[in-house]
């Protein structure tokens, strides 16, 4: 009898024991299950994170970049090469070629040409200095070519004004062979990606 009894509280013991064991493992996946479930929504938040911090940096660039070009743009100079030709300002809906005034911070200062224009993926500047050579006429030396955006698809110009003084003020695609400058100038620049397009930039230049 007393060795039966010994049996069954073996037996108890070895079921409770098995028992205990379920009971743990249930609970280790119960609870590997819930950090999992942490750990996926920690990543993913993180990603959305990473990303809007990339969105917004690229944001920020792309804003200052076209910043930069609006205020090349606004110092437009009513130029002219000769007393009867028009000024130096050849505005095209897809390139525009002006001579502005640099103050001397990223580019020498004096008037440059400047030429606006899409190259493939790209916006790019390139500025020309005129300086004299020795025997006093005009040199023209290598253009300094910047990229100022990258991913561009394509870019619009237009211009409002009066090109002659008889006719009446309004927008247009061109402005070329003008006796004075545009009163605005507008640029839109589409991008491969959508999420970087923001509105046509207004830009007002000087007269006389």
């Amino acid at each position: 009898m007393r060795q039966n009894r010994r049996w069954k509280l073996a037996a108890r013991r070895r079921r409770a024991e098995r028992g205990l064991t379920l009971i743990e493992l249930l609970l280790a996946l119960a609870i590997l299950a819930v950090l999992t479930g942490f750990l996926a929504g920690g990543l993913s938040i993180g990603r959305r994170a990473f990303g809007a911090d990339r969105s917004s940096e690229m944001r920020g660039e792309t804003d200052a970049a076209i910043e930069a070009i609006a205020s090349l743009i606004a110092s437009a100079l009513p130029v002219s090469a000769t007393p009867k030709s028009g000024i130096e300002f050849d505005g095209r809906q897809m390139s525009l070629t002006f001579v502005g005034l640099s103050e001397g911070r990223a580019l020498r200062g004096g008037p440059h040409l400047i030429v606006l224009r899409r190259t493939g993926g790209d916006f790019v500047v390139d500025v020309v200095r005129s300086a004299p050579d020795a025997a006093g006429a005009a040199a023209v030396p290598p253009p300094t070519r910047v990229v100022a955006l990258s991913g561009v698809r394509d870019i619009r110009f237009s211009y409002f004004g009066r090109m002659n003084p008889s006719g009446a003020p309004g927008w247009q695609a061109q402005w070329f062979r003008a006796e004075r400058l545009p009163e605005l100038v507008s640029i839109q620049i589409d991008f491969d990606d959508p999420l970087r397009n923001e509105p046509a930039r207004i830009i007002a230049l000087r007269q006389g």
